[in-house]
């Protein structure tokens, strides 16, 4: 029984270390977005569609490729904030290029 206690214990410490924060774009300044995701290396920001009323578009958000998956690398993206239109940030999307292409290019 106490085995069991423990891995139950273990495993709720373990998903709360790897939960990621979410927040509202438009209710933080373009500065505030920048350091949120600098500080905490990832976090989710939701906006309004620019092109589609009543829809919320969101996505992650990184301070480097340490923080994609290994076959991504970042790529930087443009979100609405509280002051700007144009907040530049960084998301993960899939490298242009096989792995061991020496020609590879990175964003």
């Amino acid at each position: 029984m106490k085995k069991i206690i423990a891995i139950a214990m273990l495993a709720v410490t373990a998903t709360s270390a790897s939960a990621i924060s979410r927040y509202s774009a438009l209710q933080h300044s373009c500065g505030d977005i920048q350091s949120i995701i600098e500080n905490q290396g990832a976090a989710i920001f939701r906006y309004p569609s620019p092109r589609k009323n009543g829809l919320t578009l969101y996505d992650r958000y990184v301070s480097n490729d340490g923080f994609c998956a290994s076959h991504q690398v970042t790529e930087r993206v443009l979100i609405p904030s509280s002051d700007t239109d144009r907040c530049p940030v960084r998301h993960c999307v899939s490298s242009d290029c096989d792995i061991g292409f020496a020609g590879c290019l990175f964003r």
